[in-house]
């Protein structure tokens, strides 16, 4: 089925010339042929290959200011042994422990840059951004990983357990459980069948059970496939390429060639015994998903006509006489997608028809089969239409003419994948969309046969299956499923020639195909770019921005309207209403406008706490016409019955499965709830979705409009004259009534009071082994720049310490960091987030000792280190916008607070250029260290798994946060005789008399001894010596925080002054304030204001 064996592959060899670089005199191979690049492309490019074999795409920038470097290597889960799965997920953890633990990533974020990387089957990729003064020392870092790698034997069981903490995050995900069923059901011993993120059990464990030690087999697999001839690197940055292609030489030209050592895969792992079968399995969530999955050629060279191209637009489209289009009729789907996987498996391929289906759609999931096979049978019959391809093939030409420049890592990103295809010839390697030229009636007619009957099989997800006994576990994710063949007579009638369905046709050509790309905007050569929009009209009613393009030279643009509306968010149940309607209106636009979408536009409406957003982009000369379509669809619509009724039980599962969101995005969601005050609980609007009718619904759509103030932003290839008239057309299809100030209902956030409050949750999906924590201290007004400013800095330090200490030392889960944010018109916050299968007490026991230790970190920070944060910040505030929709969206924001700070970031800038590190660590004191912050605020909200002991309201109020992280942790290593009132009892004791002995003792294991025998001998229970090293870590770390922590700090309770308990809440003895429930506490808070425009703001034009 590889009919890449039938394109030789390109000969690169020709066209590339021997050179040295300009200062070492290192020898590469240059590519000095023709190399096809977009005309809005104002990168320059060189294409190398080094004495090893690596290829190395050079790329200089001119205008950014950020420097990346992304490598990928031709090495995944593929080549893991079968006696360790996994392997090379680990390995890649592993390769950033260079040259120590958390030094590559913090030198990184030091200079303001990010690190990452994944493993995927066949690829293992790494990547880094960072200030391009910093560039060659990370780049030189970075080539360590593949030329002298350490690979210490102590960073490994830590390194270990990340990756088993990440499989854990995966437990619950039903993508990856749909995946490994997938990778199961395969011929056996074929490289898909393995288990790729590995954990514990297939790392650690199968070393032991087959004899072997982990650390050599690390060494073995890196010495075997890590080779030069398979890695590709891209270096991208504003140095010229002479510079470039000396560090790539000077810093790679060392990684080893073992020569080609990937591995090539000629059979399909989906072979005929599994094929015509459907598998049901469960899923987490409440959903309904079925995946058509039929095994295909592998076409990569085929770039020039990939027939697939041409397959999967029509079979996706969602115009009139779609599949789509008929499944949404029918009301059996809300969404439909096909494809062939995007990854580079070298031999095989698999085309996917993807189905977010209805609980109805499901139950004729063999209607839908029926449906797919009869459009398909329409093309085979009507034959491969040319002018399908002409229009799918111009389009690609007309978006890589007119291509958005983005981030330089996404940019390097995106290079890595087109030179990583070997079919690519190096003339097409920046230009692969737009050398699909070729219409190749034939072969689109031949890969057409794949998409038939007897060479399928379908997987049907749903959370629970009527009749079926989904007796079968997935060994690794837990997942249930259950594998029946699809009845011959089935499978006969969809092979029938003349299967039919009524309403199934070719798409119309595309009208909303782009011929007008006039640049608009003056000759801007040499002058100063206007970093602001222009006030141009301003009423009652409306407010009207614009600016022209004079950056970008492109013929698109954006237009925006922010409608403020009273009743969007009035009531739970007008929330709910409004986000009915929006995505009932999504999803009726999909089917008159998709082929807008597919000519390079984008539209959405959506709802917000205090308005509809309207949002239109793409080529300007169609974004008029289609905003006018958006808005009298928006103004005029009616509700569809059969619509109604998908929407509400879409809507219903969607509340179901907040559930299972993870602990620590529960965690962010209950944050803001208690932060903002346009917030509705979930649960509070769920209860008001049966009260819904659709008469209701109507009756809520037809006034929706009827009170607006609409502020409409328009950035781009327009002018003033054509702005003024779409803000005309706007106007005539509201016709609103003014919504004066008052009547506004605009989110606002709570000033809290100086106090340390608690809000403590159980996860509510019993399966979920994590819990996590959500730890938020104020500093200060948002109005503050300065400080907001500071706080930035401060977030970039913390964030680096916080993570190699709590994640990469302590281990306390995969996902810890640290962030800042600002609500809007109120606080700046410092964030830190832990999410692990520890107890939230003892997460907050080590946030604690962080904060203590983190002063003398500030202080110890040499003004180099300090000087680099703040440089790379003036860089980034000073980086040129990329392209019209990320200038809008900066736009936007200043508008939609009510600031209109347009120069925000020269303000920054000008703070950074004369703040001191004294002032860091001044607002480190002042707010976030406890025993010296005069007004300390600070909001803890913990998930606690119902896997593990999760303390009582009347333990809060009896007992302290050491002896609650304590008692957790012994109780998870099975103490669950122990009496909590004797773990107090011995702590008070150990603090009054063996201070000295547990500040002595690194594990405190005589004092774990000690604990266990005091607080058993009250149950009669017997203690057993012996317990291991590995299992009592967390005991004698929380032992040790324990006694530490009353050391370093006092009580809280001087921090607050107001006594919450006549509202329920309960007070602990740290001094802490339990909420239970936090609407009461928000009743006690004050308000803060909306947000005061920077300037007066006054129009251009009159009304």
């Amino acid at each position: 089925m590889d009919f890449c064996k039938n394109y030789p592959l390109p000969d690169w060899t020709l066209g590339f010339e021997h050179r040295k670089t300009s200062v070492s005199q290192l020898p590469y191979e240059e590519y000095t042929g023709p190399m096809e690049k977009s005309a809005s492309d104002t990168n320059d490019y060189r294409l190398i290959r080094l004495p090893n074999n690596l290829v190395v795409m050079c790329v200089q920038d001119a205008e950014t200011e950020t420097a990346t470097a992304a490598l990928s290597v031709n090495v995944g889960s593929n080549m893991d042994p079968v006696e360790l799965q996994g392997l090379a997920h680990f390995l890649e953890h592993m390769l950033f422990m260079y040259p120590d633990e958390n030094e590559f990533t913090s030198f990184i974020s030091e200079h303001n840059g990010d690190s990452n990387a994944w493993t995927q089957f066949s690829r293992t990729t790494f990547y880094f951004g960072i200030a391009n003064d910093a560039f060659e020392e990370a780049l030189d870092r970075f080539s360590s990983f593949f030329t002298s790698p350490l690979f210490k034997q102590d960073c490994v069981d830590r390194e270990l357990c990340a990756v088993d903490s990440e499989y854990k995050g995966l437990l619950n995900s039903d993508f990856w459980r749909s995946h490994q069923i997938e990778c199961k059901l395969c011929s056996l011993g074929h490289p898909y069948s393995k288990f790729m993120p590995g954990n514990i059990e297939t790392l650690q464990q199968g070393a032991k059970d087959h004899g072997l030690d982990l650390h050599e087999e690390l060494l073995k697999f890196y010495n075997k496939y890590y080779s030069s001839d398979i890695m590709k690197l891209v270096v991208y940055g504003n140095h010229s390429l002479d510079q470039l292609a000396e560090w790539a030489a000077s810093k790679f030209s060392d990684v080893k060639s073992r020569g080609d050592s990937a591995q090539r895969i000629v059979d399909h792992p989906v072979s005929a015994e599994f094929l015509g079968k459907a598998v049901y399995y469960e899923t987490v969530d409440d959903t309904h998903t079925m995946s058509m999955d039929f095994p295909v050629p592998d076409v990569k060279a085929m770039y020039r006509s990939d027939p697939f191209v041409y397959i999967s637009h029509l079979i996706s489209h969602e115009g009139q006489g779609s599949i789509m289009a008929y499944l949404k009729q029918k009301g059996w789907a809300t969404g439909l997608s096909a494809g062939t996987n995007t990854n580079q498996n070298k031999g095989f391929n698999e085309f996917n028809i993807s189905i977010s289906a209805t609980p109805e759609g499901l139950e004729h999931y063999e209607d839908i089969m029926r449906a797919v096979f009869a459009y398909v049978r329409m093309l085979v019959s009507s034959g491969p239409q040319e002018w399908v391809h002409h229009e799918i093939s111009s389009l690609m030409k007309i978006g890589f003419d007119n291509r958005k420049k983005s981030g330089a890592v996404s940019q390097a990103l995106s290079y890595i994948n087109l030179i990583f295809n070997e079919y690519l010839a190096p003339e097409h390697v920046l230009s692969k969309s737009c050398a699909y030229e070729e219409f190749d009636f034939d072969t689109i007619l031949h890969c057409l046969s794949f998409i038939s009957p007897d060479n399928f099989r379908v997987f049907i997800g749903a959370i629970k299956h009527e009749s079926i006994d989904c007796s079968d576990i997935e060994p690794y994710f837990g997942a249930a499923y259950h594998v029946d063949s699809l009845s011959a007579d089935l499978l006969h009638e969809l092979a029938c020639d003349d299967i039919h369905v009524d309403g199934l046709s070719l798409p119309e050509r595309n009208e909303f195909m782009p011929t007008d790309f006039t640049i608009k905007s003056p000759n801007m050569l040499g002058a100063a770019a206007v970093l602001r929009p222009t006030l141009l009209r301003l009423n009652d009613n409306f407010e009207l921005w614009f600016k022209q393009d004079d950056q970008f030279s492109t013929a698109k643009g954006s237009i925006s309207l922010s409608i403020n509306v009273p009743t969007v968010n009035s009531s739970p149940q007008n929330h709910i209403m409004s986000k009915l309607y929006c995505s009932m209106l999504g999803s009726d636009l999909d089917e008159d406008l998709y082929n807008a979408t597919c000519a390079g536009l984008s539209y959405c409406v959506y709802p917000t706490n205090s308005t509809v957003e309207v949002y239109v982009a793409g080529f300007s000369s169609k974004l008029p016409e289609l905003l006018k379509t958006v808005i009298e669809r928006a103004k005029t619509f009616k509700v569809d019955s059969t619509q109604f009724s998908v929407y509400m039980a879409k809507f219903k599962q969607a509340f179901g499965n907040v559930a299972n969101s993870t602990p620590s995005g529960l965690c962010g969601t209950y944050t803001s709830y208690i932060n903002n005050s346009s917030m509705w609980h979930y649960q509070l609007v769920e209860s008001e979705l049966p009260k819904v009718t659709l008469d209701k619904l109507q009756a809520h759509v037809d006034s929706l409009f009827d009170v607006t103030f609409t502020k409409m932003c328009m950035v781009g290839n327009f002018d003033e004259e054509e702005a003024l008239k779409v803000a005309d057309n706007v106007q005539d299809i509201i016709k609103p009534t003014p919504n004066l100030g008052y009547t506004s209902n605009k989110a606002r956030t709570y000033n809290f009071e100086p106090g340390y409050y608690v809000h403590q949750l159980q996860m509510p999906n019993d399966d979920c082994v994590n819990s996590a924590i959500e730890c938020s201290i104020y500093c200060g007004l948002q109005s503050d720049k300065r400080q907001v400013v500071l706080l930035e800095i401060l977030q970039e330090v913390v964030h680096d310490s916080f993570f190699a200490q709590l994640r990469t030392k302590h281990q306390l889960g995969y996902k810890v960091s640290a962030s800042s944010s600002s609500y809007r018109g109120g606080r700046s916050v410092l964030t830190l987030r832990i999410e692990g299968e520890s107890n939230p007490m003892f997460m907050t026991l080590h946030i604690n000792r962080f904060i203590h230790e983190m002063q003398q970190r500030l202080i110890d920070m040499t003004d180099e280190q300090f000087d680099n944060r703040v440089k790379s910040l003036i860089n980034i505030y000073q980086e040129r916008m990329k392209n019209i929709d990320e200038e809008a969206d900066i736009y936007n924001g200043h508008i939609c607070s009510n600031t209109y700070n347009f120069n925000l970031c020269d303000i920054k800038v000008g703070f950074l250029q004369s703040i001191s590190k004294g002032e860091l660590l001044e607002l480190w004191n002042k707010c976030v260290n406890p025993s010296t912050a005069p007004a300390y605020t600070r909001l803890d909200v913990q998930m606690w798994s119902t896997k593990i002991w999760k303390p009582t309201v009347s333990d809060f109020k009896e007992y302290s946060a050491k002896t609650l992280a304590l008692y957790g942790c012994l109780h998870s290593e099975g103490n669950d005789a122990l009496d909590i009132g004797k773990v107090d009892e011995f702590i008070s004791m150990a603090i009054a008399g063996h201070k000295e002995q547990a500040d002595a003792s690194d594990d405190s294991g005589s004092l774990i001894a000690e604990l266990k025998k005091a607080s058993l001998s009250a149950s009669g229970a017997t203690y057993t010596a012996g317990e291991s090293a590995e299992r009592a870590t967390h005991t004698g770390t929380a032992l040790v925080l324990a006694i530490k922590d009353h050391e370093t700090f006092g009580n809280y309770a001087d921090v607050s002054h107001k006594n919450f308990s006549t509202i329920g809440m309960h007070k602990t003895p740290d001094g802490m304030w339990l909420m239970t429930d936090y609407r009461k506490f928000q009743a006690t808070q004050q308000l803060f204001g909306l947000g005061v425009s920077a300037e007066v703001l006054v129009p251009k034009y009159s009304s």
